[in-house]
């Protein structure tokens, strides 16, 4: 067995090593003269015992590593009562979260048996995947003939709704199948196509969408949402520019270059397919009134048709002139009967054949090119205010970022946005504020602010800057300034904590400001923490890593072939040197954060916990598709260094994979509810308080962040603090041990 990832296996190491301590503190009773020879006589053993347990969970030898946790040696001095506590407290939480998991599983069998005999299938499936999500055996879970009669029901449903197009009932439905059944991805397609109508409703009919979720909200017993924004809804502006040129060069292009060799012919059907379910989607009549016409619409459906059974005949034949034929022949069906636009047209096939290449390659449309284009940037263009939507659905400041115009102006955290530029905010969605929030350097904006204890609106008249993204935070946020933390999230043996939240173009620069400051103050130990990091800049991925590993491949690139196109090397600068690191990773951990987990995994420079990550090895190339447009397309495979001559690992999840992503050498479960707990606690820790003047205040309700390990809501954490402490304690008591 190479990890630590079985719960019981995961429960005797703790029990192993508590009881361990447990016994090791009963020799402390001894005279103080006696005590201290006995810590000198035991403390090469101890640090002997240390360094292997080190090596052997660095290496992932779970039953090697329990072993030596049975045989710590048992004369040590006060230093490890700290780590006897700790042990302790670790265990009895948990025992406490198997405790809250078999509570709650005994729960979900009596909800589950409500809902089916009441008929409630959705609210039935819900209950069903925390099962299966809280279960150890999850195979159990889907054979439970509960669970297969409710799938059958549910599945019958789904199509029942589709076909009387009750689209959100079709989406939930399916939707929930897909998570319960994601391995196997038997409801992928279904749920692909539901997600296609609703983002073609978000796009061509907004309004009508809106109106289909608030009377979902209103009959299941919430408040109905407020009015319908239109503001920036107008699709005609948002596909200015696209035209055939987009589609053609896009094809063409994957199908020489993308990294799996996807066929002419499936991106033809996926394209075909996507105009189809443009076509069925009724509701769509608004924004595309031939629709309404049955015979019409049935018509160009039949054209639809006729171009998929002519490309299914065709299969590996199919190329480029079936691609210029089939959409010559879907235009001009179109134009002779539902009269759907062709940027429209052209929109929905790219889609379609784009989704049949893999889930990252795409066309960057003119809408979405500048959202884009952010998200790799170490800046943006705007006030500098975090927004998110309130339980009322209204746009409320977060926090404002220090040094910022929306800072310097005095707006607050828990400040209601009510306008932008005079128009209202009223029913904006999230994206509809952030665009009109930011934009060029320089530009003007006006925010009519509510505040809550303010009689009456504040105006503020501010001018777009440059904001900087900060993705290097601490342990506790301690000013004004977005670099003001305290690292250490263990004092007393000095390890560090460190959260990436992205890889920017400045990732590097500020882990190795932040390293600096915790070199200044001794540190001993580091926690490098990428749990729920998308990713980012390859470039930075490879600096982050080279911080710690001194030579040698990082990673490489493959193409369709299997051919090495690129190698990125560790780059020179200051190096952490040997301080003992561990890795914390989870199923949020994607694409740059993989790279530096993997890489520090092979090189055998840090132990990794958590849970398996994302799996998003792939490259991605961006090109440019005119002024307006560009194309992302995946067209290698990273592939990690590997260890001791061994091949590397692609860490990509391709389609039927069995194994992808980073699997940490000590896996640690977190329930759902602890996730969720530790997330908001986190989040609301790092929100300060400032007044009009922009000026730091005490903010009385924020949590305290140490909750996180007493209260057990981030085991994950505590396990890498008591990695750390194993080494730093003994380290320490070695070093005494030669001193006297």
């Amino acid at each position: 067995m190479n990890h630590l990832s079985d719960l019981r296996q995961g429960l005797i190491l703790t029990r192993a090593l508590a009881g361990a301590l447990v016994l090791a503190l009963s020799s402390v009773s001894l005279a103080q003269g006696d005590a201290q020879a006995e810590v000198r006589q035991a403390a090469p053993a101890l640090v002997e015992w240390s360094k292997s347990l080190w090596q052997q969970a660095r290496a992932g030898r779970s039953d090697r590593a329990l072993e030596l946790l049975r045989a710590i040696p048992r004369k040590q001095d006060a230093d490890s009562v700290a780590l006897a506590s700790a042990v302790e407290r670790y265990e009895s939480n948990i025992a406490r979260r198997e405790s809250d998991r078999a509570q709650r599983l005994s729960e979900l069998q009596v909800e589950l048996d409500t809902h089916v005999a009441a008929g409630e299938i959705l609210p039935a499936l819900k209950s069903v995947l925390e099962w299966h999500t809280l279960a150890l055996d999850k195979e159990k879970v889907l054979s439970d003939p509960r669970v297969r009669q409710l799938v059958d029901k549910a599945h019958n449903d789904a199509e029942d709704a589709e076909q009387a197009s009750r689209w959100l009932d079709a989406h939930a439905l399916y939707n929930h199948l897909n998570v319960l059944f994601e391995e196997s991805r038997t409801y992928e397609a279904d749920l692909r196509r539901l997600n296609q109508r609703l983002v073609m409703l978000r796009l061509y009919t907004p309004e009508r969408l809106y109106a289909m979720r608030n009377a979902q909200r209103v009959a299941e017993g919430e408040d109905p949402l407020p009015p319908f924004n239109k503001v920036g809804e107008d699709w005609h502006e948002k596909l200015e520019g696209v035209d055939e040129t987009i589609l053609m060069r896009s094809l063409s292009y994957a199908a020489s270059e993308h990294v799996d060799h996807v066929p002419m012919a499936s991106m033809l059907l996926g394209g075909f397919r996507a105009v189809r379910v443009l076509a069925t989607t009724d509701d769509l009549a608004e924004a595309f009134p031939g629709l309404a016409d049955a015979p019409a619409r049935d018509r160009f459906v039949a054209t639809l048709d006729a171009e998929i059974a002519r490309i299914l005949e065709r299969q590996d034949k199919a190329d480029y002139g079936d691609l210029r034929q089939g959409v010559t022949a879907m235009l001009r069906a179109s134009a002779d009967t539902v009269k759907i636009s062709r940027e429209a047209l052209v929109h929905e096939f790219t889609n379609g054949a784009m989704a049949e290449l893999d889930e990252f390659s795409a066309v960057i449309w003119p809408d979405e090119l500048a959202q884009f284009q952010r998200t790799t940037e170490g800046s943006f263009k705007g006030v500098g205010v975090q927004i998110s939507l309130n339980d009322a659905l209204e746009i409320r400041v977060v926090s404002p970022v220090e040094g910022t115009p929306a800072a310097r102006a005095g707006i607050r955290p828990g400040d209601l946005i009510r306008k932008v530029d005079g128009d209202s905010t009223l029913g904006m969605s999230l994206s509809q504020a952030v665009e009109r929030i930011t934009g060029p350097v320089g530009t003007p904006v006006k925010l009519t602010i509510e505040r809550p204890g303010a009689p009456d609106p504040i105006e503020f008249e501010l001018r777009r800057e440059e904001i900087p993204i900060y993705s290097v935070k601490g342990w506790l946020r301690t000013g004004a300034k977005e670099t003001d933390w305290d690292w250490f999230v263990d004092p007393s043996n000095r390890i560090g904590y460190v959260r990436l939240t992205q890889f920017t173009n400045k990732t590097t620069q500020e882990l190795r400001a932040a390293l600096a400051a915790m070199r200044e103050q001794q540190v001993q130990g580091l926690i490098l923490d990428l749990r729920n990091n998308p990713g980012g800049l390859l470039t930075e991925a490879v600096g982050v890593a080279s911080l710690f590993i001194t030579d040698g491949t990082i990673v490489t690139q493959e193409d369709n072939k299997g051919q090495v196109r690129e190698r990125q090397r560790a780059v020179s600068g200051p190096r952490v040197g040997q301080l003992p690191v561990v890795v914390l990773v989870n199923g949020g951990s994607a694409s740059a954060s993989e790279i530096v987990a993997g890489a520090l995994q092979d090189y055998g420079r840090a132990v990794i916990v958590g849970d398996r990550s994302f799996g998003k090895g792939s490259v991605q190339n961006v090109f440019m598709m005119g002024p307006a447009a560009a194309f992302k397309l995946t067209t290698q495979y990273y592939r990690l260094p590997g260890k001791e001559g061994q091949p590397g690992r692609l860490i990509h999840r391709r389609p039927n994979s069995k194994v992808w992503g980073i699997e940490p050498d000590v896996n640690v479960e977190v329930l759902p509810k602890q996730f969720g707990e530790a997330f908001e606690l986190r989040q609301n820790a790092d929100v300060l308080g400032f007044n009009d003047q922009g000026e730091l205040v005490p903010k009385p309700d924020r949590p305290d962040v140490s909750r996180l390990l007493t209260e057990g809501l981030d085991p994950q954490l505590e396990t890498a603090i008591l990695l750390l402490q194993s080494q730093i304690i003994p380290a320490s008591l070695g070093k005494t041990a030669e001193a006297k």
